[in-house]
Parts: structure tokens; C-alpha cells; sequence
């Protein structure tokens, strides 16, 4: 038996060997990251940088963080973000965020507070590390700036890649008891027509991106864009409403977003008076649309199809506003 044991303490030096030299690297790793931003303009601060988890774990917490763009349109703050790698497949992180975080957009900046908010991050064992699987989940998240609020009970997003097409992402999103912000409310009718919590939104969709998500997009400061997208489900239950859409959209030449959507929509009429609130169209217009909607519901649900072409927005033969302007 003695072999064994001395096998067994041989093992334990080596992995403990292994586990160290793989601490040390994670925390070159980020201090270089920290470095090389602040060499290209970037503001990256952290007030403290540790690794821990022995034996089986790289647990990389990093507090106080403040990152910036150079121009300082973009940027994030955070009381604390834990990286979470498993020694014997570093490949595979989780990261999560404690307290509060401070997000800057060009457009001013908003809050974020949660009960929980955590990420897993899988890339492909290749040079280039490309994107396998990102999920994000989220509990009773709050975002809140100078003007509005909003809040998310529960939050679950997924984004998988194709084995047979590298540049193709299956997208799909579950949010719960969403609360809108006021501006949005009042804008939709306060309540008159909807209630002010939209009970959950769900989306199932294939993405196919320009460019590989991998390390070297990133470093390029051009992520890859979704230049065509095949929705699968998209579902939305506000109060009596459920609005269930698929179809097919992609980037036109000229510049806007084209393609089909199809709408079946299960108690419409409080729909449709939000959509009256934020169309254009005239009040004739919006009389002669109701009153084909009411004909092609035919007393149950309604289904359209909403066709975008040319830079405009129709159903049949109305046109209800602009197509969406790509990028997005």
C-alpha cells in the first residue's frame, strides 16, 4: 500500500503545483488586461485583485471597478465581480455581480441593483476562443436613472452556437413581471388600456451574424452584428393580450431592416389602442384600420402579417410607419 500513498501525496504536489502556477496566471491575466486598456486610452481601475479556490477552483474577485471608453461615452462601474473558472476546465467561467452597478451610455446612465446576476461563459478550446455558449440570468433586477425605472423579477437569456454554422446563434430569452417606466406607461395609456406589469415575454430565435465571435472581434473593437434573423417565437402576455409573432428579417442594401413578421394576437382591441396612441396615422385611417382588423378577427383572434420593404412598414395595404433603421 505504501506506492499508493505515495502516489496519492505525488498527485496531491503536482495538482497543487498545477493549481498555483494556473492562480498566478489568472492574475497576470487580468492585471494585464487592466494595463494594456490603460495604455489604449481606456479608464480601468480596480481597487483590488485576488485569486482563491484551491483545490478545484480559480475564484478571480476584483472590486471598486471603473471602465471606460476612451472618448468616455461608454462605461461601467461596480462595487464587486467574482470570475469563477474550474481548474480542470478553465474554458468554462461564471462570473457574478454584487451590489450596485453604474452603466454610462452616450445617452446618460443608468443603475442597476439585483438580487442576483450572474453570466456563464463556455469558448471553444481554439487560438482564437470562439463564443460556444453565454447565458445570463438575473433575479428582481432594477434599472433606474434620473427620469424612470424599470424592474425585472426574473431574467434568463441564452445564446448557443450552431456545431454546423460557426456564425449562426440560437437566441432565446425568458423575462417575468417586467414593470415598464412611467414615461413608457403613460405613453401606452397609464393602465387604461393594459396593465402596468407585462407578465412575461419570451423569444426563440436563430441569429447569423458578419463575423466569428472570438477574442480577436473583441480586440478589433468591432463585435460582430446580426445581419439576418429567422424568429422561431416571439410571445408577449400583458393582462388579457398574448401577441405571439415569427417570421424572417435581415439587412437590406439601402440601409433599413427587411423582411416578414406574422402576428397572431390572442384579446387584440387593448393592443390596438396602444398602437393608436403611437402610430401616425391619421384618424380616418386609424377608423378604416380597426374596422379591417374587426373583420379579419372575424370575432376571435387576429392575424397579420406586418411587411417591412423599401424602408416602410405595412399591414396590407396601410403603411404604419418606418422600418427599423440598420444597425440597430
Amino acid at each position: 500500500m505504501k506506492w499508493l500513498l505515495k502516489l496519492v501525496v505525488v498527485a496531491a504536489i503536482v495538482w497543487s503545483g498545477y493549481w498555483y502556477i494556473g492562480a498566478q496566471t489568472q492574475e497576470k491575466l487580468y492585471a494585464s488586461l487592466l494595463e494594456n486598456s490603460r495604455a489604449e486610452g481606456w479608464t480601468a481601475e480596480s481597487g483590488n485583485l485576488g485569486v482563491a479556490g484551491f483545490p478545484s477552483r480559480f475564484d478571480t474577485t476584483l472590486t471598486d471597478l471603473n471602465f471606460a471608453t476612451p472618448d468616455g461615452d461608454w462605461g461601467w462601474r461596480g462595487e464587486k465581480i467574482q470570475i469563477i473558472a474550474q481548474s480542470y476546465q478553465p474554458n468554462h467561467i461564471v462570473m457574478s455581480w454584487s451590489g450596485t452597478q453604474v452603466v454610462d451610455t452616450p445617452a446618460g446612465s443608468a443603475t442597476i441593483t439585483s438580487e442576483m446576476l450572474r453570466a456563464s461563459i463556455v469558448v471553444a478550446p481554439k487560438v482564437a476562443l470562439p463564443l460556444s455558449r453565454l447565458q445570463l440570468e438575473g433575479q428582481r433586477l432594477e434599472l433606474e436613472d434620473t427620469h424612470w425605472q424599470a424592474k425585472i423579477e426574473t431574467l434568463n437569456l441564452a445564446l448557443f452556437q450552431e456545431e454546423d454554422t460557426p456564425r449562426r446563434y440560437r437566441l432565446g430569452a425568458n423575462l417575468t413581471n417586467i414593470t415598464p417606466p412611467d414615461s413608457t406607461s403613460s405613453f401606452i395609456g397609464g393602465g387604461t388600456y393594459l396593465p402596468e406589469i407585462i407578465e412575461r415575454i419570451h423569444l426563440s430565435a436563430l441569429l447569423d451574424f458578419d463575423g466569428d465571435i472570438n477574442r480577436e472581434a473583441l480586440d478589433s473593437r468591432q463585435p460582430p452584428k446580426p445581419v439576418s434573423a429567422i424568429i422561431e417565437t416571439a410571445t408577449i402576455i400583458w393582462g388579457s393580450s398574448e401577441l405571439s409573432i415569427s417570421g424572417e428579417l435581415k439587412r437590406a442594401d439601402n440601409g433599413y431592416v427587411e423582411g416578414q413578421l406574422a402576428f397572431e394576437v390572442k384579446g387584440w382591441q387593448p393592443l390596438f389602442d396602444v398602437f393608436k396612441q403611437a402610430s401616425s396615422l391619421t384618424t380616418t385611417e386609424k377608423i378604416t384600420l380597426r374596422r379591417a382588423l374587426d373583420s379579419a378577427a372575424g370575432g376571435g383572434n387576429l392575424a397579420f402579417t406586418l411587411v417591412l420593404d423599401n424602408g416602410e412598414a405595412r399591414i396590407g395595404p396601410f403603411i404604419v410607419g418606418p422600418a427599423p433603421v440598420y444597425p440597430f
